[in-house]
């Protein structure tokens, strides 16, 4: 249930709040939740709940928490200031549901690989018409379609998550460099080729290669930009066997500064 309608902040609080809880007590209760979230909880109806009941069911099926009237979280492995964020964490836990396919639905299968689908592959930055082009995917067309408000709140989502701009009908899909500055981070290696570190490092957190197998639009700005910002360098490695990137560029090296 990941097409709900969520708007993205109510997400981390949620999540972060239940992980609190794990840590402190084991786990807690939606009642608990509720109290904590919703004024005068006690004597809410259940429509007065329902962005709450929304988020817990959008977190556990994303599978960042499991429950049903009492939650749980994974604990954080330490709370240095370079753990991953929480738009990483969900962007992680969405790629590792797609390797995972079919063990999810076909519609949280279609809601997790948008991205991939509408802008990565096809290699694009800009969509004007979002619910046209989701709904012309052959997965859309098999879960029956997909909705205007459901597309909406996709879109809430992604912007919040820091991969693009809602403009309109259309999004925008640019990742923010605070999102892939926090992803390079959890990198356990220093060094080494750039095959390396998007094939089997970068593309385990979030699609960055089109289906020419470059580097695409939608992160290629923002890797530049970090670069030339100094949160990394590039090399050609003119003597590594490995596949080189970034066009007339031909960098095959990246070491984390």
């Amino acid at each position: 249930m990941l097409f709900v309608t969520a708007y993205g902040p109510e997400l981390e609080v949620l999540y972060f709040f239940i992980q609190k809880q794990t840590r402190a007590h084991g786990n807690v209760s939606r009642e608990r939740i509720y109290a904590s979230f919703v004024p005068h909880a006690q004597l809410s109806s259940k429509g007065q709940t329902k962005n709450i009941d929304d988020g817990l069911a959008y977190l556990k099926s994303a599978g960042l928490i499991e429950g049903e009237e009492y939650y749980t979280s994974s604990f954080m492995e330490n709370q240095e200031e370079n753990t991953p964020s929480f738009s990483a964490l969900l962007l992680r836990s969405f790629r590792k549901m797609e390797q995972n396919f079919p063990n999810c639905s076909m519609t949280d299968h279609l809601y997790i690989t948008l991205l991939e689908q509408v802008y990565v592959l096809p290699d694009r930055v800009w969509v004007s018409d979002m619910h046209t082009a989701i709904n012309q995917l052959e997965l859309a067309k098999q879960i029956g379609g997909v909705s205007i408000e459901k597309v909406g709140a996709w879109k809430r989502v992604m912007e919040f998550l820091g991969l693009g701009y809602r403009l309109g009908n259309g999004f925008y899909c640019q990742y923010h460099p605070s999102l892939l500055s926090n992803i390079i981070g959890q990198w356990s290696k220093q060094e080494g080729t750039l095959q390396e570190f998007l094939e089997e490092y970068l593309q385990t957190w979030l699609p960055c290669i089109n289906a020419r197998g470059e580097i695409a639009l939608p992160v290629a700005s923002t890797f530049h930009f970090l670069e030339q910002q100094g949160y990394f360098r590039l090399s050609r490695q003119q003597d590594s066997p490995s596949r080189p990137y970034l066009g007339t560029r031909q960098l095959r090296g990246i070491e984390i500064v």
